[in-house]
């Protein structure tokens, strides 16, 4: 409810934003519907693999994240949240690439929508 009112805010408030949402997000179907019929959203993918290393490297120990079942929970959350993820006006693959790389491959993919507006 209070990221909905958040993103409701947002895009009232601001013409030029970036906003930078929880993978959650698109699992509450108002709320991704929200983002999606105002702005341009870009969905940062990444493998399974890369994600548990992106966790563990920020310090970040939620339960059982080193546990057997981790990369299991971590594969079904993504496939779970894949069919929404692909309602976004664009994609970019940020496995294998430096931050500076993916920062590019995201600045050339909202370069190119604007080019289309």
């Amino acid at each position: 409810r209070l990221e909905h009112q958040c993103l409701e805010t947002i895009v009232a408030r601001f013409d030029r934003v970036m906003i930078a949402t929880g993978g959650s997000l698109v699992t509450e179907p108002g709320t991704y519907d929200l983002l999606l019929s105002t702005c341009f959203v870009v969905w940062l993918s990444a493998s399974p693999e890369e994600h548990m290393s992106r966790v563990l490297a920020q310090g970040d120990l939620r339960p059982r994240a080193d546990g057997p079942q981790a990369m299991d929970d971590l594969k079904a959350i993504l496939e779970s949240r894949t069919p929404p993820y692909t309602k976004a006006n664009a994609e970019v693959m940020t496995s294998g690439k430096s931050e500076s790389e993916a920062l590019a491959s995201l600045v050339d993919v909202i370069t190119d929508a604007n080019r289309h507006v």
